[in-house]
């Protein structure tokens, strides 16, 4: 609206994460590694301010916080069974915990980041599979205890940063085909380089492709929650000859319809090539109410 980018201030990492609903809260315990480095070991829940703890899930070396069903009633969580900061990068497996008994559901290796997002009441769309590459095979699939684990992509297509529509009906996820990467492919925006916003009504299967931006191609979307506009992360294409001369490959905020078109971009960001692909964007982005 201004046009002007305001700093939020740095904060810690929370180790107590009230549920969205109910008064649960799921509490980090900490212990440390012979080198003195704080890391989660075991997962408490307490019903209040006041309430007693209970442990609910004791990590084989540590795990990763992902969040709450939007009930309250599942956690998920990261797990890990030893430390590596390059084997994060190849995804951990990611559990669906029941905060009342314990329960835990293991939904397969997944990425750490742009790969889970919850709809209510607790449904859990999530990208499976194992590597760091984002146009290597990414299946979509949806967790529910009530329908357990189904796919919502096939093989060959790499998904990715999913995000439900407000109405919890649609799912916005970037899309493209899989293979291997060639940066000249890739840069230019054609074979998997080639990603666009794909949704996918869940009920009844009707799955439709937003249109490119020419010039770009689109690397996630989030809706606003009244499903009139879409915030979109669009990649400059650049076409090259040789690998020493791709150019600058920024990315861009756009602001547009709720079928993508119409848009205005909002923000840049230049050198901006994220790591294998991926770039942080969508999953970490939320609409004000």
């Amino acid at each position: 609206m201004h046009g002007t980018l305001e700093q939020a201030p740095t904060t810690d990492e929370p180790l107590e994460h009230p549920a969205p609903s109910g008064t649960l809260v799921a509490i980090e315990h900490q212990g440390r590694t012979p080198a003195g480095y704080a890391i989660s070991n075991e997962l408490a829940i307490r019903d209040g301010a006041g309430g007693p703890e209970r442990v609910v899930y004791r990590a084989p070396e540590l795990f990763y916080w992902s969040g709450w069903s939007p009930d309250g009633r599942y956690t998920a969580v990261w797990e890990v069974d030893f430390y590596s900061g390059s084997v994060d990068l190849d995804g951990r497996p990611l559990l669906v915990i029941d905060a009342a008994t314990g329960t835990k559901v293991t939904l397969g290796r997944t990425l750490l980041y742009g790969s889970t997002a919850w709809t209510p009441p607790h449904a859990l769309a999530f990208v499976a599979g194992l590597g760091r590459a984002v146009w290597e095979d990414k299946r979509l699939r949806l967790w529910s205890p009530e329908n357990g684990i189904r796919d919502l992509t096939p093989q060959g297509v790499a998904s990715f940063a999913p995000a439900w529509s407000g109405d919890g009906q649609s799912l916005y996820f970037a899309s493209g085909p899989s293979g291997d990467y060639d940066p000249l492919v890739v840069f230019a925006g054609r074979g998997v380089g080639d990603r666009r916003i794909a949704v996918l009504n869940v009920a009844t299967g009707a799955l439709r492709s937003l249109p490119h931006e020419p010039g770009y191609v689109e690397e996630g979307a989030r809706p606003s929650h009244d499903g009139t506009r879409l915030l979109v992360l669009r990649r400059k294409t650049v076409p090259s000859t040789d690998l020493h001369s791709i150019a600058d490959a920024p990315i861009e905020v756009w602001l547009t319809d709720a079928d993508g078109a119409h848009g205005t971009a909002l923000m840049r960001v230049t050198n901006s090539f994220g790591y294998y692909g991926w770039d942080p964007g969508p999953s970490e982005w939320d609409w004000s109410e």
